[in-house]
């Protein structure tokens, strides 16, 4: 009973703290939670969330939609991102955390007005050089995946700010190769361990 209530106490504790520790981006704009009312005013679809939805890849539809400055399909089953991303260029957020990517495509750094990317709790192991050309990317959330390394040219991203690298086992040398990389980021790190590497 005592270790139940120890684990319970324990998560509890991570996920407020996790929760918490989230920056804040925010774009203006009504927000559309259906793509069917969305498509019927296409140009006026700034802001569209739809988390949740069972999607297993990005809908075709989204890429109509010219004026989208917020994209959030988190928590669904997607496995692929489309590389028409690329086309989405006034897009500043981008949040396709708790899903099933494995691979970040190259169209993503022709989104030349991206500040906010999740792609956290993926299973994601690497990360496209091509990024290290995102002038307008200030937060960058990679957690819960499978990255032990970041392209050395990602380091060069002029405005990037925050790297969340939260629940990836990383060795305390990782860690510390990761910060010497992004000396002006605030880089987040679970508690780490050597685990045999």
């Amino acid at each position: 009973m005592f270790k139940f209530k120890y684990i319970v106490f324990f998560l509890l504790l991570f996920n407020s703290t996790f929760i918490c520790a989230q920056p804040e981006y925010k774009v203006k704009g009504r927000i559309f939670t259906s793509i069917k009312k969305a498509m019927l005013e296409p140009d006026s679809v700034e802001r569209l969330k739809l988390k949740r939805k069972g999607y297993k890849e990005i809908p075709s539809e989204i890429f109509n939609f010219k004026n989208l400055k917020e994209l959030d399909l988190g928590g669904n089953k997607i496995k692929n991102i489309d590389p028409k991303i690329g086309q989405l260029s006034k897009l500043e957020i981008l949040k396709l955390n708790r899903n099933q990517i494995v691979l970040i495509p190259t169209s993503i750094s022709k989104l030349d007005s991206l500040k906010y990317l999740d792609v956290g709790l993926n299973k994601i192991n690497a990360l496209p050089e091509e990024m290290k050309t995102m002038q307008s990317l200030e937060f960058l959330q990679i957690w819960g995946n499978e990255l032990t390394v970041i392209p050395e040219p990602i380091s060069k991203m002029p405005n990037l700010k925050w790297l969340d690298m939260r629940a990836i086992i990383l060795t305390e040398t990782e860690k510390e190769d990761i910060q010497n990389d992004f000396p002006q980021v605030k880089v987040l790190f679970s508690p780490g361990c050597n685990c045999g590497k």
